[in-house]
């Protein structure tokens, strides 16, 4: 699915150096293929928050060719951020009240760093959840990453994080 340059963001000049299919918004609206508006709520860490969102841009970018992906990236409140990292967000990335009001298609959430093991003691915790809510009524889809499935299945099933004696991939 080729991805749609709609706004000025950094990560599709990015890919299309790297060679993605990166369709400008001049040439995808002169084109009949159905659009799919993806959220991307980034709650990575300032290091890697554009690198994250690179990598999730170029995984959705490259299944088939039937459909434009329109990426939204955007941000909440409660996650801390270097002004740079801030600036950046202000600049290229919606907020959620945006989000809410254009609606989406489907959503991916990126995991996040947390201060303490207690989800609901995180500053970013009532937001999040203000998301999911909203997803959950409104969106086709959501697909969570790392911490992101942590707090979904804490607030749909109220099943707390464990620690474990070691990293577990896949099935236990």
């Amino acid at each position: 699915m080729p991805i749609v340059a709609h706004n000025s963001l950094p990560a599709f000049e990015k890919l299309r150096q790297d060679g993605q299919t990166v369709l400008t918004l001049d040439r995808a609206n002169h084109q009949d293929i159905r659009e799919l508006h993806i959220g991307l709520l980034n709650l990575i860490p300032d290091s890697a928050l554009s690198v994250t969102e690179q990598q999730f841009i170029r995984l959705i970018g490259s299944c088939n060719q039937i459909a434009q992906l329109f990426v939204h990236p955007f941000s909440i409140s409660g996650l801390p951020r270097s002004k740079d990292t801030q600036e950046y967000i202000d600049k290229y990335y919606l907020d959620f009240d945006q989000v809410r009001r254009e609606g989406l298609d489907t959503l991916i959430i990126t995991g996040a760093n947390v201060e303490s093991p207690v989800l609901k003691e995180q500053r970013f915790w009532e937001p999040l959840n203000d998301v999911f809510n909203w997803a959950l009524e409104n969106v086709t889809s959501v697909l969570c990453s790392c911490l992101a499935t942590h707090a979904l299945i804490k607030q749909l099933y109220d099943i707390d994080r464990k620690p474990l004696k070691r990293k577990i991939w896949g099935g236990i």
